[in-house]
């Protein structure tokens, strides 16, 4: 959409070059083309919208999978363990032996909810994150696109108005050119500001990248822990 409203506001698709008995019957076209224009921008507006929509669906179904994976191959992860705990319960004989199982079993869990909250909060810190950058670009773009619209629908009234006063109309030509000229490269600059805008979501992913790098790690950390002490009694 950005790319393709660039090059609405071109006035020399239409007339640069223009023969002289043209440039003469240029203010019986002016009209013509703007309405044209605007056919195009309606247009690609559409797209735009369609392409937003499609995102977004994608997003959710993406996000929803990957949740739903998630979940799967935490109750699997959650039955295992279960029969793992079962297989130590049997081999506890003492009451020491005992007392260390449930320990161990303790501080498993503990680990494991400590994982999975601080995994859960980083994802959904990075989701909100993609959701208001995708809210700030798109505020963003409608807004140089309505600055667009405004100062192209200004350069064409201006030339109507000039044309109306019976200014030449090589000169109402012209000076229409260089109007959308510099609204077409207003608009491009403002694009492309917003495109460097992305950084920021760069940046929360990495700060999710380390928070469940972490969560791994000391989740690995707690489960050798309760492991050792688990072995100091029931052996190997």
């Amino acid at each position: 959409m950005a790319v393709s409203l660039l090059t609405l506001s071109t006035p020399s698709l239409v007339f640069a070059q223009t023969p002289t008995p043209v440039i003469k019957a240029f203010c019986g076209r002016v009209a013509e083309f703007e309405s044209k224009v605007d056919q195009k921008i309606t247009d690609r507006g559409e797209k735009l919208k369609t392409q937003r929509d499609e995102r977004a669906n994608t997003i959710t179904t993406r996000r929803a999978n990957r949740s739903a994976k998630r979940e799967e191959s935490r109750d699997k992860w959650n039955a295992n363990r279960q029969a793992h705990y079962a297989k130590l319960e049997a081999r506890a004989q003492t009451d020491a032996q005992k007392q260390a199982v449930i320990a161990f079993k303790t501080a498993v869990e503990q680990a494991v909810t400590a994982r999975r909250q601080t995994i859960d909060a980083a994802i959904q810190a990075f989701r909100q994150s993609v959701d208001q950058a995708i809210a700030n670009r798109k505020s963003s773009v409608d807004t140089a696109i309505a600055t667009f619209k405004t100062s192209r629908d200004a350069a064409f009234e201006k030339a109507k108005s000039d044309c109306a006063s019976g200014v030449d109309a090589r000169t109402v030509r012209e000076t229409m050119q260089a109007s959308l000229k510099t609204v077409r490269e207003k608009f491009q600059n403002d694009i492309q500001a917003i495109e460097r805008a992305k950084d920021a979501v760069k940046t929360s992913m990495e700060t999710r990248k380390q928070a469940v790098e972490k969560a791994h790690q000391d989740f690995k950390a707690a489960v050798e822990k309760a492991s050792n002490d688990l072995k100091a009694l029931l052996g190997k």
